[in-house]
């Protein structure tokens, strides 16, 4: 008779441990999803953020260009030709 009350006593520890675990891993799952949503919304505004400043440069550049047409050939030139001069340089040494 006592075995019988042991066994009992044990499968309601183990019930109870089981109850617990269940309870952990739904905060867990709770607390993860909550992190996933920050991060979604600090990508998303990095991103609206980046986009507004790239933006902001290329309408810079294009008014540079449109005042300065010359210069910006002789700077983009440049920029190419260093630009193809460091990878000729670099593909050359592989």
């Amino acid at each position: 008779m006592e075995e019988v009350k042991k066994d009992k006593s044990l499968i309601d520890e183990i019930k109870l441990y089981e109850k617990k675990a269940k309870e952990i891993e739904q905060r867990a799952k709770e607390k993860y999803m909550e992190q996933v949503s920050d991060i979604k919304q600090k990508l998303g505004k990095a991103s609206e953020e980046a986009s507004i400043k790239a933006k902001e440069v290329i309408d810079t550049v294009g008014t540079y260009v449109k005042d300065n047409p010359q210069k910006a050939a002789v700077i983009g030139f440049s920029v190419g030709l260093g630009l193809g001069l460091a990878l000729g340089w670099f593909f050359k040494k592989k």
